[in-house]
């Protein structure tokens, strides 16, 4: 597979921290004293590993299919994305307060924009946004939301029991919706729910998608999913 059918992939997340005004908007939430609601569960709890299958598009109808592995150790979150033919593309290690580190990025995947609207991706997908504000509630009268307000005014909502699965908003500092996550399929495996295939939508210049369908998930604290 050429390197060259990726550049629209590179573009995409690359640009994906810049986000235009859009019409879908932060809800209004309906105060909800009640809040044993099952949102860590949408998070994988402990040390996983993921392999995932990654169609992308774009609005324009260009778009790729890559090898995504993610895994997840503590504070620590690696990725690697591979052609079908297993050449790797990217790797990349995030660590917390230690920040991003690239171990491989074939050119041109090695810009910086790349590295980090990548893995803004894959901690909206696995990792849990801090407690320590959280907000119960109820959207339209009927949604269950857990929210959290996090750094320079951004807001994630979390929709745990949507169709089955569940539902991640993250919105700007605008109060615009800024990505989208919808899983389905979930299975319960031990306190997390895994979805058997999940869609990321980016919005705002790039309105990108990525349809992620489950290869092999291994809790490495106990046992591989069949």
């Amino acid at each position: 597979m050429k390197l060259s059918a990726f550049l629209p992939f590179i573009l995409l997340l690359g640009l994906t921290a810049c986000v235009a005004e859009q019409q879908l908007s932060l809800p209004q939430l309906a105060a909800d004293a009640r809040e044993d609601r099952g949102c860590e569960s949408v998070f994988p709890q402990g040390r996983w590993q993921f392999v995932h299958t990654i169609d992308f598009s774009m609005a324009d109808g260009s778009g790729s299919t890559v090898i995504g592995v993610t895994s997840l150790a503590g504070d620590e979150i690696t990725c690697a994305l591979m052609t079908v033919e297993g050449f790797t593309l990217f790797e990349a290690v995030y660590r917390g307060k230690e920040g991003l580190e690239v171990r491989r990025a074939v050119p041109p995947f090695d810009k910086p924009a790349f590295a980090a609207g990548l893995m803004e991706d894959v901690r909206t997908l696995f990792r849990a946004p801090s407690p320590a504000k959280v907000q119960y509630g109820r959207a339209g009268g009927t949604i269950p939301i857990c929210r959290y307000p996090g750094v320079e005014g951004r807001i994630t909502d979390i929709l745990p029991a949507m169709d089955g699965c569940w539902q991640i908003r993250t919105y700007g500092a605008d109060l615009a919706l800024s990505r989208s996550v919808v899983g389905h399929s979930c299975r319960k495996e031990g306190e997390s729910l895994i979805p058997e295939y999940l869609e990321l939508k980016g919005f705002g210049p790039t309105n990108y998608t990525l349809k992620m369908t489950l290869i092999h998930a291994e809790n490495l604290n106990e046992k591989a999913l069949p």
